[in-house]
């Protein structure tokens, strides 16, 4: 923050200083780390100057001995803002009720409009909005955000395929799409069911066609699994539907560090706020908290609305953590759990929603370089069908 912006903050006096050895008190004053700006010779035994307000007892004690006289001419900064507002107190408590009222208002939700969805459809919507406490009348201060009620509408409307959700000032304005059935009957086109990987089949469910495969049969990547041929021989396709679930085998190597640094916090917290102006931070509480060596800071930006109107501010609360770091020597069962865990959650972003690891067996672990290497297996049930149409030819 620029100087005189933070002098402002503290307060400023402005000073007529009348004595003969008005030089001399001057560098008195500075020498005893005082800040002096605006300095206007009206006489040889007369200036004006700015001070700071919180070296107003320097420049009294001062004063005496060089033998000079001072007369307040201006005051101004926050503390001077401050002490007027609370020697009015019936306007100061209209001022804060007032600005009550209106953060009250301003942060009221008063419509939610829903668009682009049929009218039983968007009744599913509102039911569903009330549950989430999305309503009108209700404040929005604690209230999910759109992204949050957006997610939530998708996973809980299984009619919806979109819907958009946003914040406009006091209100809610979602646009949904509703998803469209199409007959399967329509696209049917003849073809195969083939194996996608190399797997043991375990289970199979073949709704259309005809199986080619058994259980517990091996079968090798592009191997038939159901046929469209409806007969041998025939001219009669559909298109083969169904799972075919097989056990696959998946190798991964992974390293572990043999060592795990932690930070740890005992829980102390301490806080600061800001009032943010554009680019302007103008400290209001905490201030000296800030120093963030050795704590973890989380940050927050709160922005006031008042109906629809971003305010040009926002409050700024930072709260600091003290932290301590510990480093722990793993185990080799501990070193063998985290590079699971991490070979697990690489190989479930390969697999489909529907598969599922089984078994996992370590099959070499050595350590080199600081680190535990290892080589596992996993086992996994999954689809292995994949559909093949048939073109003209096959």
């Amino acid at each position: 923050m620029a100087r005189h912006q933070l002098d402002y903050f503290y307060g400023l006096v402005t000073v007529h200083v009348k004595g003969t050895l008005i030089e001399a008190f001057l560098q008195a004053c500075t020498r005893e780390g005082t800040y002096i700006t605006n300095v206007k010779h009206i006489s040889p035994n007369e200036i004006e100057m700015t001070i700071r307000l919180k070296d107003w007892t320097i420049y009294r004690k001062l004063r005496k001995k060089y033998h000079c006289k001072i007369k307040i001419v201006n005051r101004k900064g926050i503390p001077f803002l401050y002490h007027r507002m609370i020697t009015k107190k019936a306007v100061l408590a209209a001022f804060i009720c007032g600005i009550f009222a209106l953060l009250l208002l301003a942060n009221t939700l008063w419509s939610v409009q829903i668009k682009g969805l049929p009218p039983e459809l968007e009744a599913t919507v509102e039911s569903q909005l009330e549950e989430y406490g999305v309503n009108e009348g209700k404040l929005t201060i604690g209230m999910k955000d759109p992204n949050e009620v957006q997610r939530l509408l998708l996973e809980d409307v299984p009619d919806l395929l979109w819907i958009g959700v946003k914040k406009k000032g006091t209100s809610y304005q979602l646009y949904g799409v509703m998803k469209t059935r199409q007959d399967p009957d329509e696209t049917t086109r003849p073809a195969d069911l083939v194996a996608s990987k190399k797997g043991m089949i375990t289970k199979m469910f073949i709704t259309k066609g005809r199986p080619l495969v058994s259980v517990n049969e091996v079968v090798e990547k592009g191997t038939k699994l159901a046929t469209g041929e409806l007969k041998e021989d025939s001219d009669e396709y559909v298109e083969a539907e169904g799972e075919v679930i097989a056990e696959t085998w998946y190798k991964a190597e992974v390293k572990v560090p043999s060592t795990k640094q932690l930070q740890l916090t005992d829980g102390e917290k301490s806080s600061s706020y800001a009032l943010i102006v554009g680019s302007l931070r103008i400290p209001l509480w905490g201030w000296w908290n800030d120093d963030t060596k050795g704590m973890r800071m989380e940050e927050d930006e709160k922005q006031w609305e008042v109906f629809g109107w971003e305010l040009p501010f926002k409050l700024q609360v930072k709260s600091m953590y003290s932290e301590n770091s510990n480093i722990n020597e793993l185990t080799s069962e501990q070193s063998i759990k985290q590079g699971t865990l991490t070979a697990k959650r690489t190989l479930r972003q390969q697999l489909s929603e529907e598969a599922e690891i089984i078994e996992e067996k370590v099959l070499h672990q050595s350590e080199e370089n600081g680190k535990v290497k290892l080589i596992l297996l996993f086992k996994v049930h999954e689809n292995i069908a994949v559909t093949k149409y048939i073109t003209q030819g096959d």
